[in-house]
């Protein structure tokens, strides 16, 4: 079964692959977004321009888009030399500019979650290349109408307090890919009973031929929790996907393989990757309208996301979700 979701129009939505990229090169596409409430932030009015190179730091929202209700918020930092800012305290004050006057709705420390970025090497004997160190701060944030919001950074550095930064993004109606409480679709990826070999359906380096062994729509009938990874570990362009799996997917099911599912798929065709020809989203990726990657899943018993996290993610998070879905009968 293949699900569309609606727009803003209520055309349904065509799925475009929008690759997730290191922070230097987001930040580079952010300009355009960053367009940028009385609570006045501390940093000044949110401006129509953030120029990359002004400040002491240029934040750099990494979520591929956000939406009305609940969201984890992942934002990261760039220092003047276009660099991460790793390990900072950083506090974020949310305010909705969608009425004449900026209102001031939130505030919450955000947490860092830091992440060793590796890919499987594919051309030299599968080797794991380091590709240096990177990270985002997160939060989790409610956001009430669609239309301009704002975040003041507020970020303290070896005990330095530098000058907030007022930050403005837009909020959508609606996510692209699925969301908290949707029903998950009956997908039917390819696993090993459909192909000669793993490697034709994992780029992961050694396989995970453990989360190749059933389809999303037979792992839905069990009656089981599900957690379900979009990654490509050697193809990621983020370089997130080899950590995610290693750092999050593979200790959960170490420990809970018995009470959950665990499915891992591949976001694109895996063949015209490796003939360098294409990035082809495969079915499974377009059903559940995903445009970044990587992604992780938690499904509940009845079929419906519990969470869903985007990108860098922290093991404990993912638990956290897996275990209330455990709990509910």
């Amino acid at each position: 079964m293949k699900m569309k979701r609606a727009d803003l129009t209520g055309k349904p939505r065509t799925s475009r692959w929008l690759p997730v990229m290191p922070f230097g090169l987001l930040a580079l596409a952010a300009l355009a977004a960053a367009c940028g409430g009385s609570s006045t932030p501390s940093g000044g009015e949110f401006p129509d321009v953030v120029t990359l190179g002004e400040g002491q730091v240029f934040p750099v929202i990494t979520n591929s888009a956000l939406a009305v209700g609940e969201n984890r918020f992942s934002l990261g930092l760039l220092d003047e030399d276009n660099s991460p800012i790793l390990g900072a305290d950083v506090h974020l004050r949310f305010f909705d500019l969608t009425g004449e006057e900026q209102v001031l709705t939130s505030e919450a420390d955000a947490r860092f979650i830091p992440v060793e970025l590796f890919f499987i090497d594919e051309t030299s004997g599968k080797e794991k290349r380091l590709v240096g160190s990177n990270g985002v701060y997160v939060t989790r944030v409610s956001f009430g109408a669609v239309g301009a919001w704002g975040v003041e950074v507020a970020v303290t550095v070896d005990g330095t307090e530098l000058d907030p930064v007022p930050f403005r993004f837009n909020v959508l109606d609606d996510t692209p890919e699925l969301g908290i409480g949707d029903p998950v679709p009956a997908s039917r990826q390819l696993t090993l009973a459909d192909v000669a070999g793993v490697k034709e359906i994992d780029s992961s380096h050694p396989p995970r031929p453990q989360m190749h062994k059933t389809t999303v729509a037979d792992a839905l009938a069990t009656g089981k929790p599900l957690v379900v990874a979009f990654a490509t570990p050697a193809f990621c362009e983020s370089r997130t996907c080899g950590p995610v799996m290693d750092t999050v997917m593979d200790p959960l099911h170490d420990k809970y393989r018995e009470e959950a599912v665990f499915i891992h798929i591949e976001p694109f065709r895996l063949k015209e990757l490796r003939d360098g020809t294409a990035r082809i989203p495969v079915e499974t990726t377009e059903e559940w309208g995903l445009q970044t990657e990587p992604w992780l899943f938690v499904i509940d018993r009845e079929g419906k996301i519990a969470a869903k996290f985007e990108g860098i993610t922290a093991l404990d998070e993912v638990e956290e979700a897996l275990a209330q879905a455990l709990e509910e009968a």
